[in-house]
């Protein structure tokens, strides 16, 4: 009987200390997720709570820099400083932080990434046209800005 109790006494004790070790591993994970948000989980680029003046200026970068690349493009200016102008519009865009105009915002990236990928391939007429596009997108995003 004495042995039985010991056996019983040792499941208990094994038990408990699998529980300490999942409430112990709960509360780690837990903590790291309160942090997260304000630690980890800013991307590069981004401005946290922009003012009103810089978010306009944000959009006025994004269509110069939108602009600048479709004319270079239409000019037949060389690859590499085309790509250069596309990723430029991409990063200026990424600082523009309105939940106003964020999902029209990432439309018109959606167009920037795919006139890149046109020009990559040497579908030139293409990818002006979806600059084109884009740089229509992001002048739709500065007046809804303006007009919210």
């Amino acid at each position: 009987m004495h042995q039985h109790y010991n056996n019983h006494l040792h499941k208990v004790k094994s038990n408990m200390d699998l529980l300490k070790k999942l409430v112990l591993a709960f509360f780690v994970s837990f903590a790291m997720l309160a942090a997260a948000p304000s630690a980890m989980a800013k991307p590069a680029g981004k401005v946290e709570n922009q003012t009103q003046a810089e978010v306009e200026q944000s959009l006025t970068d994004t269509v110069d820099a939108a602009e600048a690349a479709l004319a270079a493009m239409k000019d037949g200016t060389d690859e590499e400083t085309v790509m250069q102008l596309l990723k430029k519009t991409k990063q200026t865009a990424k600082t523009i932080e309105s939940s106003v105009v964020l999902a029209d915002r990432d439309r018109a990236l959606g167009k920037v990434a795919k006139a890149r990928g046109a020009y990559k391939k040497g579908q030139h007429e293409k990818a002006e046209e979806l600059m084109e596009q884009a740089v229509e997108r992001f002048k739709k995003v500065k007046a809804k800005y303006h007009n919210f």
